[in-house]
């Protein structure tokens, strides 16, 4: 019986069922642990204890040469590019790693720039930021301690900048995600950006299903829709920006043309949390917290909450108080 490629709706069953033992071995793996070690201690190192599960699942089943257990499911195999041999060890050791431990590593390295990021910064505006203590022994210990020592070479203007480009790539990083899943569904191959980067493809040991252009066709279809859908979610983004953009322009050349000295000697001086200076061209937020007008919009760039009570709120939602006193 000939080798035919495996189809979308193959790729999507064997994924969603490899997902379902892998979260039935994270929470078993999980309540173990904190069966033995505590609450506490558990808190700390959940996510090294899934991705031990993770990089367990895949260890004795891909890596060792075997199927998993959703490939079995529908009856796929892993191939090389060629199409004519399974994946080498190498090859199938770079997808484990990509697929589960590269992902933990690259949000522990985002997740702690920012920390660090925003720490420093909010450190210098006056607002207490509680930091999770170290654990010795752990990599988020290390990459915080490297975080530490590069953000501290870092001037003023530079932290600024790389503030918002750490938000633009973690917004990125799902722009990414999506645009793959939906070239996915177009050409029906790799459907995790894992399997693209060690070049791993399936091959269905069923015969060719009458219905196979049916199914790749009603997902070329989804793949388009997606595609459009991205497209016009990037160009809200962009708009978004723009707005962001000339908001500050006009507020800046506001600022210099029209000065706020009106302030009597003998008054009380309000002043912005944030930069601990007077407060110019008041704003406030939905939940009536006042602020400087470049202060809560440089702070909503990167975290869209309010810096005393932590309420949510959308940027758009930030009120200009005109000819307040």
């Amino acid at each position: 019986m000939p080798l035919a490629p495996a189809n979308q709706s193959q790729l999507i069953r064997s994924s969603q069922k490899d997902e379902y033992y892998q979260t039935f071995l994270r929470n078993n793996a999980n309540e173990a642990f904190q069966a033995l070690a505590g609450s506490k201690r558990w808190l700390d190192w959940r996510r090294e204890i899934e991705l031990l599960a993770d990089l367990t699942y895949y260890g004795i089943t891909t890596f060792s040469g075997y199927q998993t257990l959703g490939e079995e499911y529908v009856n796929i195999i892993q191939v090389d590019p060629s199409k004519r041999k399974v994946p080498s060890t190498a090859r199938r050791g770079l997808f484990v790693l990509c697929h589960a431990f590269f992902p933990y590593l690259l949000d522990k390295v985002l997740m702690c720039l920012e920390n660090e990021l925003e720490g420093g910064q909010e450190s210098r505006s006056g607002v207490s930021r509680r930091q999770a203590p170290f654990r010795l022994w752990s990599l988020e210990s290390w990459l915080r301690r490297w975080m530490q020592r590069a953000v501290g070479l870092l001037s003023e203007p530079q932290r600024k900048a790389c503030l918002p480009a750490v938000f633009v790539l973690q917004q990125s990083l799902t722009l990414l995600h999506r645009l793959h899943v939906a070239l996915f569904y177009i050409s029906g191959s790799f459907y995790h950006l894992s399997k693209r980067a060690a070049g791993i493809s399936y091959l269905r040991v069923m015969g060719l299903n009458s219905n196979d252009g049916n199914i790749r066709s009603s997902y070329r279809l989804l793949g388009a829709v997606s595609l459009f859908q991205l497209l016009v979610t990037v160009c809200l983004q962009l708009n978004n920006f723009r707005q962001r953009q000339r908001a500050r322009q006009e507020w800046r050349l506001y600022r210099d043309l029209s000065p706020q000295h009106t302030q009597s000697s003998g008054s009380r001086v309000v002043r912005c949390i944030l930069c601990l200076e007077e407060r110019r061209h008041s704003t406030s937020t939905p939940c009536g917290h006042l602020f400087c007008w470049e202060c809560i919009t440089e702070w909503c760039n990167t975290k869209a909450e309010c810096p005393l009570c932590r309420e949510k709120f959308q940027p758009h939602r930030l009120v200009y108080l005109r000819n307040y006193s």
